[in-house]
């Protein structure tokens, strides 16, 4: 029994370091939350407005572990300044809460993006972004567990946990930079590359007085290709690397799309991608008018699968892209000479 209670204290102890100073936000559908991978995608899609919503529910099977949300909307406007060029402005909003002590993530960000192609065939493009906002932490000490509540005996939450925690909230300014290449060969295969930088300002991020606890810089890689396997069947291969000081993330796979038209259904997903060392992720949609939808499943197979029994989490996306209404215009007809 006593050997059950320490292994709970220490993984609620090591659990709570981690959320508090190296975990950060992220989704297993990361190509369904675009402004949160890259600031250049603001703008970046075939309508005038995008409105996406992400929720992530991890490991709770067994733990109040993470529940994540993430909200954007963003707008394109073409031929800003130079012609076949495409600009791009966004709104977005992400939240986390994690662990028995509520650990609490409020991210805002205003988005801005430019793109423009570098050939005469539009084949080629360069897309560019950056990003600025603002960033709430809080945390509920009273709801933690520490070691130096346990008598020998069992726990004592009325004991003192003799840790220094000054704080329970804490908030600064964060910025981020994105670029990506798109490239176009052909109807039937498209393919894009892109990096971007998150949290350049390393700002302070700590509970304890005195603490020289930084937010270091993320680091992420995204590459996507598709291509049409026979008419109407794609091909859509995706990978993220993601590197934030020592925590290192791979995420490769591929979905499958069909593009299926009975009443206005127009496309269907499924697939599957890998996050190496950790889950197995099956995912499966559609996408139905202005509507994609995503659903996803995480199959834990890390360390962790002991306590998790392989139950990761579950996680969707809603994206909507709305088109402005076109003015009609009648077609254009040879008129008789006015001589005849």
């Amino acid at each position: 029994m006593k050997s059950i209670f320490f292994a709970i204290l220490i993984l609620s102890s090591t659990f709570f370091i981690k959320v508090s100073y190296s975990q950060d936000i992220h989704f297993s559908q990361f190509f369904s939350s675009p402004l949160f991978l890259n600031p250049s995608n603001a703008g970046d899609f075939p309508g005038d407005y995008r409105f996406v919503l992400n929720n992530k529910n991890q490991w709770n099977s067994f733990t109040d572990a993470y529940s994540s949300f993430a909200g954007s909307i963003d707008a394109g406007f073409d031929n800003t300044f130079i012609k076949n060029s495409r600009s791009g402005i966004g709104l977005q909003i992400n939240n986390d809460i994690a662990g028995d002590g509520r650990f609490g993530t409020t991210q805002l960000y205003l988005n801005l993006a430019y793109q423009l192609s570098l050939d005469k065939s539009q084949n080629f493009k360069l897309g560019l972004g950056f990003t600025g906002g603002y960033v709430m932490h809080g945390i509920d000490f009273n709801k933690l567990y520490f070691g130096n509540q346990y008598d020998g005996e069992r726990f004592d939450e009325n004991l003192p946990s003799d840790e220094i925690l000054s704080n329970h909230k804490m908030s600064y300014p964060d910025f981020a930079t994105g670029i990506k290449l798109k490239y176009k060969y052909n109807h039937k295969f498209n393919f894009e590359l892109g990096y971007s930088a998150y949290h350049f300002l390393q700002a302070k991020r700590s509970f304890f007085e005195n603490s020289e606890m930084i937010l270091p810089i993320k680091h992420s890689t995204i590459a996507f290709a598709e291509y049409e396997i026979v008419n109407d069947f794609y091909l859509e291969a995706h990978f993220l690397h993601m590197l934030q000081q020592k925590h290192n993330e791979i995420n490769i796979g591929g979905i499958m799309r069909l593009d299926y038209n009975p009443i206005n259904l127009q496309s269907l997903y499924f697939g599957a991608l890998l996050r190496t060392s950790d889950a197995g992720i099956i995912v499966f949609g559609l996408k139905y008018h202005n509507f994609k939808i995503c659903f996803n499943y995480d199959i834990n197979f890390s360390n962790l699968s002991t306590i998790s029994k392989g139950k990761g989490g579950a996680e969707f996306s809603i994206i909507y892209i709305f088109l402005k209404p076109k003015p009609f215009q009648a077609p254009e007809y040879k008129k008789c000479p006015d001589f005849i």
